[in-house]
């Protein structure tokens, strides 16, 4: 599988979208599952890198509708993990974890880092 880009589709994304996704997951051949599983992925976050190319051989209306899909997606802030924390890259402010008790010092020095 390719690469790809996270996004929080729970706070970006809108029924439209989801309706459109759903739909064209209905049109396209299941025997394309590389595919199949990139257009799943979007409901979980998952933006493919290899999308449009795996996309680009299928009837020109279905792969217009990817293209549109796929512009609205891939202008949703990213996600990014660090250290097991998840951090939207487009915010500017990150809060750090607050201690507890048992927690190991790598895991307190790692939230000094982020206060």
């Amino acid at each position: 599988m390719s690469g790809y880009t996270r996004f929080d589709r729970h706070a970006n994304m809108d029924i439209e979208t989801l309706s459109e996704i759903g739909s064209i997951i209905r049109d396209v051949d299941f025997t394309e599952f590389q595919l199949m599983n990139q257009l799943y992925g979007l409901y979980d976050g998952y933006l493919y890198d290899e999308l449009l190319i795996n996309a680009q051989d299928l009837p020109k209306d279905l792969f217009r509708r990817i293209i549109k899909v796929w512009a609205i997606v891939s202008k949703y802030p990213k996600l990014q993990y660090i250290a097991g924390v998840v951090y939207d890259t487009d915010a500017d402010l990150v809060e750090a974890p607050e201690y507890y008790k048992g927690m190991s010092s790598a895991e307190y020095k790692l939230t000094e880092a982020y206060a």
